[in-house]
């Protein structure tokens, strides 16, 4: 009975505000790091509800009140409860090509959890200017981002998440100059 309690409200949104920050919200930041940083392989983010579930069987193993923290599973990293932090390295990674949400509230003390799962990516940031090097089967979007030839968002591309605190006006992440120097990491194309 316990069980069937839990799943009812892992799968429950989260009564804390209305689900408001869209995947093309997502896709927005990607497009805000692939511009600063150069990355010319950026992806756009296509939403993937059949994931959602691999977030809820997360959830439940730590009774639905997760501590913040990242599991890789199956090649996808799933954010666990990420709380105030958005985990920016983990959805701005350029070879990811898929995403889904999830908000609960905590059984044991009525707190918002926020959840997200991304696909782990093998694929290196290319340097150059965003959408210039995009994989077989994508290409630029008027945003600058790699994305899918033809409609790839089977219908999902409206999904939205209200993460904590809100994406109102007075959302404050992380200015762009706090990443760290990706001329390490990033291959330089000519």
């Amino acid at each position: 009975m316990r069980s069937l309690l839990l799943i009812g409200l892992l799968i429950i949104p989260s009564i804390y505000g209305r689900m408001s920050v869209s995947v093309a919200d997502i896709n927005k930041i990607r497009w805000g790091v692939a511009e600063r940083e150069q990355v010319a392989n950026m992806n756009e983010l296509v939403y993937r509800e059949d994931l959602e579930h691999l977030i809820v069987e997360e959830l439940a193993k730590n009774n639905g009140c997760p501590y913040p923290s990242v599991v890789t599973r199956n090649g996808y990293h799933i954010v666990l409860n990420y709380g105030s932090t958005f985990t920016l390295p983990v959805v701005t990674q350029s070879g990811s090509t898929v995403i889904a949400l999830k908000a609960s509230t905590c059984p044991e003390n009525g707190e918002p959890v926020y959840s997200l799962i991304v696909d782990a990516s093998d694929t290196k940031p290319v340097r150059g200017e965003p959408g210039t090097h995009c994989s077989v089967g994508r290409t630029r979007n008027s945003n600058g981002l790699c994305a899918l030839v033809g409609n790839g968002r089977r219908g999902y591309a409206r999904k939205s998440f209200d993460p904590p605190g809100g994406w109102g006006p007075d959302i404050e992440f992380p200015e762009i100059e706090e990443f760290p120097d990706l001329d390490d990491i990033l291959p330089v194309t000519e």
